[in-house]
This record gives structure tokens, sequence and C-alpha cells, in this order.
């Protein structure tokens, strides 16, 4: 993925993660909006997300660290 994309995967992550309470259910959004990310792709980002929402948003911030490590070590392709 590109620069480009990676931006708009977290762009994404960020705002669903207000709509899901459950890693698996936000996974599974995320991957609607961006089917051809990789695992690896979303959880690198949710970890970005997660790092600039902890501030602003303790709750969003536990919803994206649940997704990622939910799904860490997890092959490239999903």
């Amino acid at each position: 993925m590109d620069q480009t994309d990676i931006s708009e995967l977290e762009q994404s992550v960020a705002r669903l993660s207000f709509y899901y309470t459950d890693a698996g259910e936000l996974l599974t959004a995320i991957r609607k909006e961006h089917p051809k990310a990789s695992k690896k792709d979303i959880v690198l980002a949710a970890l970005s997300a997660m790092i600039g929402l902890a501030e602003h948003d303790p709750a969003a911030a536990k919803r994206l660290h649940s997704l990622a490590m939910d799904n860490r070590g997890a092959n490239q392709g999903g």
C-alpha cells in the first residue's frame, strides 16, 4: 500500500471505531471498505489511529487496541 492508501485506511479505522465495539466486527467493517488491505496493514493503521485517539477518546483507542491485539501475528493475506 502506498502512503495515500495507508492514510485513507487509518482514517477509516478511526471513523469506524466509533460504531463497532467488537474487534471482529470492526475488522469486518474495515475489510468491506478496504478489501485489498491486508490484516497487517489494518493492524498497523489501528495502532496509528489508536495513538492519535488515545488522548481525546480513550474508549475508541481501547477498541482499536483490541483489534490490533486480537490480530497480531496475522499473516499478510489475512
